[in-house]
């Protein structure tokens, strides 16, 4: 399978196909959707996307983009090439499927090419730890944490996903709901999941507020579909819950979607909580009570770590950046 392949199955030109690997953002969204899905079906993202980082000069930095729909994580890699657009560095883009393991990409990323550093654009560092530690390229990882992985290489940039979690937890209860669903990922793989999960958990359990996973926990990948599904999931298991809170923005509009179709009003049945504070959310109707993630914050810092550890010498570094609450429309008071 080839480039050249994929824009013939896809009925597009090669520059096309150029551009949406590279996630650039001159592309339709049915275009781009077309391509990602030739790319994910036959394999071509995961075992073949190391072969068009090209060596050049060493001055390019590897992104690896984890998720091959994910909105929140384009807009976090437009800021960075944006930033990037002022430095004396080429960037190129290697977009994983959800459940690829990023840390082995990027092992042959390093061994194929010897990029001068590597961006990882979300990801699961705690789940790949040992594939993590044979890395020795500087790198980064935005949008989730890496403390406890043992690299000397490997600095991070992520939302405090507990407190955050925390924040929208004391908001439900604030307003009256006891019985909770919750919407998001795999927590056997996806530790990020469980930081959001632990939070949330966290507070229910001091208010005295029983949760019973199998009935009031559906998983979800991190994406739409998924998460209209769940939400149906969740109203055939607990019918008689009041809110949701999703794991993420695009989970959360899903779920809206599906509630709707089912004949549940938001919030007025169900109340729905998002977690990005994506642009799109504030179109929604109602718009999305959610967590807003500091996009170009996050951008920025996770740069400059990048770039302390390649430029000045500097050890790496692990930083949490601070979240903001967006109230919405999307939560009504239980009496």
């Amino acid at each position: 399978m080839t480039i050249k392949d994929i824009a013939r199955e896809c009925g597009c030109g090669l520059g096309t196909v150029s551009r949406v690997l590279n996630n650039h953002p001159d592309v339709s969204d049915q275009m781009r959707e077309r391509v990602l899905a030739v790319v994910h079906k036959y394999g071509f993202v995961s075992n073949q996307s190391a072969k068009l980082l090209r060596s050049q000069d060493n001055k390019t930095i590897a992104i690896l983009m984890k998720g091959t729909s994910s909105i929140l994580l384009n807009s976090l890699v437009e800021r960075i090439q944006k930033r990037m657009e002022r430095l004396p560095y080429t960037t190129n883009v290697v977009v994983l499927d959800e459940y690829d393991n990023e840390a082995k990409q990027a092992y042959q990323v390093c061994q194929r090419h010897r990029p001068l550093g590597l961006i990882f654009a979300g990801g699961n560092p705690d789940f790949y730890k040992e594939d993590f530690a044979n890395i020795r390229t500087p790198c980064v990882i935005i949008t989730n944490q890496a403390n406890d992985v043992q690299s000397s290489s490997l600095s991070s940039v992520s939302t405090d996903d507990i407190a955050a979690a925390q924040c929208m937890a004391e908001h439900l209860v604030a307003n009256g709901h006891r019985n909770i669903g919750i919407i998001g990922g795999d927590l056997a793989s996806s530790e990020l999941s469980q930081r959001r999960y632990k939070g949330f958990l966290s507070v229910l359990q001091k208010h005295g507020i029983p949760f019973d996973p199998e009935r009031q926990y559906a998983v979800s990948k991190y994406s739409l579909g998924d998460g209209a599904n769940a939400a149906q999931q969740l109203v055939y298991a607990n019918p008689d819950m009041s809110a949701i809170f999703t794991m993420s923005d695009v989970m959360a509009i899903g779920a809206i979607r599906r509630l709707t179709d089912l004949g549940r009003s938001v919030p007025g049945d169900i109340s729905v909580t998002g977690f990005d504070g994506l642009d799109i959310a504030n179109f929604l109707c109602p718009r999305l009570t959610t967590i807003r993630q500091l996009l170009d914050e996050l951008a920025e810092r996770g740069l400059d770590a990048l770039l302390d550890n390649i430029e000045r010498g500097k050890p790496c570094s692990h930083q949490l950046v601070p979240f903001e609450f967006v109230a919405g429309e999307s939560v009504c008071k239980r009496s």
